[in-house]
């Protein structure tokens, strides 16, 4: 199209015209075949152009080098990113039309390109691109080994006929000289390259494309290759028409896709039951010899005896085609019904396909209406489904209101039988309804506002008048409804469940309803693990209770409880019941609780639950917070509990009626014995675990499979090196709600980066996220940084377990134990198959010696090391004035660290929570107690292949003569570390070394020479204390020397006149980088050292040596003997890579 411009370089800059108008443009989009060039630029009418930019010219095509557009191609899911061009004018495309010049798109989809409408957006500036990351095949990389960045940068700008110094790249542009593709930009998907970004360059395993059979030459001399332009077969003109029925298989079609996907004429078919467009490929339509919007016969081939629609009517059914726009993902040979039309079909695996007549040499009959084919009812009789929505009185104006609306808006074509759902916004309609019952006002608003649609009220077709007749409807044939001729009806309940509709999702997708979290039920592993058992269980016994409920009365009730709030409970009650298809009528005890009166009460929850009850057919009743109507009474009180008793009663006559009772509780200790011995079944939720944690990540992070069909619609969605097996396995002791704020947390962070990005280039919100591909991306520093700030926040409260920050590095001195430490840990770790038969497994460290040593900072390495959750457990947290609370202290705490597995346990001060029992003068015995149980325990902990897997237990004390003795026997603390006090002047070295690491040190400072001076019963902690003090009086030096410079500077400013100055002025305008920094010198340890006096004594050294010998009894240490440990455990290895800059 423009050959101008295509035989000389486009050289462009940063420096953007002005922009008259940054609202984006809904266009009309057609694909240049004529493209030689690898250069990738949109050609915009002269209208479009004048329509955006300030500039006006003559006649003709004219070249524009420095202005770019956003262009996001609608219609097809493959293109959900937008992508940035620069833009040239030419003066004959039509008014409304840009041109898209692309020799990629040509070679991948041809003549098979029939998107026909795009969303532009002027771009104000270009963002450079900090670091992009190259990805080539093994040749080309081991050529660019040593590659300078200016001539690959050549290479790169030839390519694209451009400068050097501005390079546009796209992530996910092939680089047809080196044979790669750019797989990483940063800070944004697309901006410009120059000399000054990074480039990093990794080897590919298999190579991208095959445009050159000499990759060595590559470097040297860049191939101008021959591309054939390989056009699709897909075509109108070499497909011959058939009249013969066609048989596909079928599939679900998503709300959006019909008009986003298809050629639909939406002034044209407007008023047409959008239920009835089926959408095919383009090959489909023409084998079937139909155009776009003809209407065909669709006829079933199942062998069913249903009432709605079978295959032994003779009635065929009639519905709208439209085809596919091309390029898409779609499948051949299938096509996609709403998933209501499917429901009335019975959700058939195929259909046949009938053309009415032979349409394909006749002009404007694809226009024909569906009234030609479909008769008109004179009336219909609409009943309500009977469910907990349709039932409610708050909510049944607003109900009625949206189905009279949706018979208004299109003329809808229904078959007696049909079901008719209704979404509608309960919170809304229950806030109208209250507003106007506490007025008294009785007459509710005629045009009520739809709000944000969060469930379904269920209607169905029962019986009707249709035809010239006045016959009533016939089964299985359709009838057109006209709101201004068909006189409507509503009347009647029906019982009816949800069961036969196999996917209820698919249709809460398809009405722009929230999804509910789908439990998976597989096996995923090859060991057999099994994801959320809690709803495998409570989905077998649902699924039994139904099954046979009209043969047995099960009288079927379930208890649902946990220790931990907002872990998911009411989620997986929604969730299951929506997958069986049951009514679910969900209420809150605290809601229905009346303090003042027993008979009120009862009276509510009857009020709410009989008549549903009595009405629907698979009803599910959910009471949650259980506890707060039917609360456990002191025993000794003699008080009747009343309520309980009531409630007991109420769950054996509903249950007796085949419905399902399901109570949920925190707290389960505090349900009453009455009502929860009524309760047959329980089912405890843990917290997730790793794999369960990285499904709710996958789910809360997929966006739903939307296109893109306004100017202003942006989402969120995970940057391609977003790991979420580390996600899971740093948000470990999480629950789900908390997984969630995290997402919505990390929202905001990501959100925050791209107005930071846009305020340091000047530029426009709108300008980063079209450079960003229309997306927001999560980070992985905006997650972590998430993860950070809700363990921060819930930590204190919740107890939530970390992952601690101390490496080997911080450890000086202990070298020796580490062996030891990753033979207990390292193996269970790695090999957890080893101990699946029931082999017992160490499961406790106990670490012992003077204190000081650094027990605690070793224990915190151990977890940082192995990426482990880190629990610090204190004795007198443990300890409770209530019988019983003590131990149950112990069990929260061990079950808190298997929700937060993999996890340490460290019980700092050992001997203090488990010390010898029968020598304790307390009367209750309550440290025996909390023995007992920390013993019991332990021993779950060790037991191969029990709920302790990757739970490890380390213990610390100054004293193990105090420990009771049955601690320390095989299966609980039998590994037992002793840590002494660093014996030579060089482990103290070590120490002060990793004490130091941060410290800026003088020249003069020599550690040796220091560690000479200090005597050998220093313990980590004394040094600690050292380095603290020499730093202190390092700080004290400089702060008397900017003192000293303060008073100088003052001085000098009252000789001349002026008025003295503050340290904080004197701080931020005068003062230097040397001023503000600290540096130890030799004199501030050796200061430091003239105070110092050892925390323990020879005569203590010698008494912790002698309990040692006791301990050890001479025996040597464990050796290992099978394979070599590594004790870089956990390190992240990178690939190969070149890093130019």
């Amino acid at each position: 199209m423009m050959p101008g411009l295509l035989s000389d370089e486009l050289s462009v800059s940063n420096d953007c015209a002005t922009i008259k108008s940054t609202i984006p443009l809904k266009v009309k989009i057609q694909l240049s075949l004529d493209s030689q060039s690898s250069l990738e630029f949109i050609s915009l009418s002269k209208e479009i152009y004048q329509t955006s930019y300030n500039d006006y010219f003559e006649n003709g095509s004219i070249s524009v080098k420095d202005k770019f557009v956003s262009v996001k191609l609608l219609g097809s899911n493959l293109f959900k990113e937008s992508k940035i061009y620069p833009i040239t004018v030419v003066y004959d495309l039509p008014s409304d039309t840009i041109e898209l010049n692309s020799l990629s798109f040509i070679n991948k989809y041809g003549s098979n390109f029939t998107l026909d409408q795009a969303i532009i957006q002027p771009i104000d500036k270009l963002i450079h691109l900090d670091s992009i990351m190259l990805q080539v095949p093994l040749e080309v990389y081991q050529l660019l080994e040593n590659y300078p960045i200016d001539k690959l940068l050549s290479i790169l700008a030839n390519e694209r006929e451009c400068s050097t110094d501005f390079i546009i790249l796209k992530k996910f542009d092939l680089s047809r000289s080196l044979n790669g593709e750019f797989i990483h930009c940063e800070p944004v998907d697309q901006g410009y390259i120059d000399i000054n970004t990074k480039i990093v360059i990794t080897k590919q395993d298999t190579v991208i494309n095959d445009n050159s059979n000499n990759t060595d030459s590559i470097i040297d001399d860049v191939l101008d290759d021959d591309l054939t332009i390989e056009f699709s077969q897909i075509s109108l003109d070499n497909i011959a028409p058939s009249t013969k029925p066609l048989t596909l298989k079928t599939s679900v079609l998503t709300n959006t896709t019909i008009s986003s996907h298809t050629q639909l004429l939406s002034s044209t078919f407007t008023s047409d039951d959008n239920e009835l467009f089926g959408c095919l490929s383009i090959t489909n339509l023409q084998q079937l010899g139909c155009l776009s919007g003809d209407i065909i016969q669709l006829n079933l081939i199942c062998d069913c005896s249903s009432d709605i629609l079978c295959a032994c009517s003779t009635t065929p059914y009639h519905i709208r085609l439209f085809p596919f726009l091309d390029p898409n993902d779609f499948k051949s040979n299938t096509i996609y019904l709403s998933p209501l039309l499917l429901n009335t079909l019975n959700n058939p695996s195929q259909v046949v396909l009938k053309q009415l007549s032979n349409h394909y040499n006749k002009q404007h009959n694809h226009l024909t209406k569906l009234t030609n084919y479909v008769q008109l009812a004179k009336e219909v009789v609409i009943a309500r489904i009977a469910s907990p929505i349709t039932l409610d009185r708050s909510l049944q104006h607003l109900f009625l209101s949206n189905l009279k609306s949706f018979f208004e808006v299109r003329d809808r074509v229904v078959v007696k039988g049909q079901m008719i759902p209704i979404p509608l916004d309960t919170y809304l309609a229950r806030s109208i309804f209250a507003t106007y019952e506490s007025s008294g006002d009785s007459n509710f608003p005629s045009v009520v506002p739809q709000g944000t649609p969060n469930d379904i009220a269920w209607f169905q077709i029962t019986d009707g008048i249709g035809g010239e007749d006045d016959n009533s409807m016939i089964p299985g044939q359709q009838y057109l409804i006209d709101s201004k001729k068909t006189r409507m009806i509503q009347s009647g309940i029906v019982s009816i469940d949800l069961s036969s509709i196999p996917n209820m999702n698919s249709i809460r997708l398809y009405l722009s309803l929230p999804l509910l979290f789908t439990y998976p039920n597989n096996e995923i592993s090859t060991k057999g693990a099994v994801t959320f058992d809690y709803a495998k269980e409570l989905r077998k016994i649902i699924s039994t209770s139904f099954k046979i409920q009209n043969k047995v009365k099960l009288q079927t009730s379930i208890l649902i409880h946990s220790l931990v709030r907002c872990i998911g409970k009411s989620s997986l009650i929604r969730s299951i019941s929506n997958e069986f298809g049951a009514w679910l009528l969900e209420l809150d005890g605290y809601e229905l609780l009346n303090s003042g009166s027993v008979s009120k009460t009862i009276g509510t929850i009857r009020g709410k639950c009989d008549k549903i009850v009595e009405n629907c057919s698979r009803v599910i009743i959910y009471i949650k917070h259980i506890e707060s109507l039917a609360k456990k009474q002191d025993p000794n009180s003699g008080i009747k509990d009343t309520l309980a008793l009531k409630i007991a009663e109420l769950i054996d006559e509903y249950t007796s009626q085949n419905c399902i009772f399901i109570a949920s509780s925190n707290d389960s200790d505090s349900i009453s014995e009455i009502v929860r011995s009524k309760l047959k079944f329980e089912i405890y939720l843990n917290v997730p675990t790793e794999q369960e944690r990285k499904i709710i990540f996958e789910s809360l992070l997929s966006p739903i499979e939307t296109t893109t069909t306004t100017t202003t619609d942006y989402s969120y969605k995970p940057r391609q090196d977003l790991s979420i097996n580390h996600l899971a396995l740093q948000s470990a002791g999480l629950t789900p709600n908390d997984l969630q704020s995290i997402i919505s947390t990390a929202k905001n962070l990501s959100y925050d980066r791209m107005e930071e990005l846009a305020d340091l280039n000047s530029t426009s919100i709108n300008t980063i996220l079209a450079s960003n591909g229309g997306y927001i991306n999560y980070t992985p520093l905006d997650l972590e940084s998430s993860i950070n700030l809700a363990r921060n926040k819930f930590s204190d409260s919740i107890g939530a377990p970390r992952i601690p920050n101390v490496k080997w590095e911080d450890v000086g001195g202990l070298d020796t134990v580490k062996d030891s430490i990753l033979d207990t840990i390292d193996m269970p770790l790695k090999h957890p198959e080893l101990f699946a038969n029931g082999m017992k497994k160490r499961s406790g460290i106990l670490f012992y010696g003077p204190p000081g040593t650094g027990k605690t900072l070793l224990a915190k390495a151990i977890a940082t090391n192995f990426a482990l959750n880190f629990f610090s457990v204190k004795g007198p947290e443990l300890l409770n004035m209530y019988i019983g609370e003590s131990e149950a202290n112990v069990r929260r705490v061990f079950q808190r660290a298997r929700d937060a597995k993999p996890c340490v346990i460290f019980f700092d001060e050992l001997d203090s929570v488990a010390p010898k029992r029968g020598q304790q003068g307390d009367s209750g015995g309550v440290m025996d107690r909390i023995v007992s149980q920390l013993l019991a325990e332990l021993d779950g902990m060790s037991d191969g292949g029990g709920n302790g897997e990757g739970v490890f237990v380390v213990g610390a004390t100054n004293r193990p003569d105090l420990l009771d003795e049955a601690l320390l026997r095989p299966g609980r603390f039998d590994k037992m570390l002793y840590l002494g006090i660093a014996d030579t002047h060089e482990k103290q070295k070590k120490i002060l070394e990793a004490l130091t690491r941060k410290f800026e040190l003088g020249q003069d400072v020599n550690l040796h020479e220091i560690s000479l001076e200090c005597p050998l019963n220093y313990t980590g902690a004394d040094f600690y204390a050292l380095c603290s003090d020499a730093m202190l009086c390092a700080m004290t030096r400089q702060a008397s020397l900017v003192d000293s410079k303060l008073i100088e500077f003052n001085e000098q400013r009252q000789h001349e006149g002026k008025e003295p100055v503050s340290a904080r002025w004197w701080f931020d305008n005068i003062a230097t980088n040397d001023d503000v920094s600290v540096t130890v010198q030799n004199e501030d340890f050796l200061k430091a050292m003239e105070g110092m006096v050892a925390s323990v004594s020879r005569e203590e050294m010698e008494h912790y040596q002698r309990v040692r010998e006791n301990f050890e009894g001479g025996k040597k240490q464990d050796e290992v003997v099978n394979g070599e440990i590594n004790d870089e455990l956990g390190n992240f290895q990178n690939g190969d890579e070149i890093i130019l800059q």
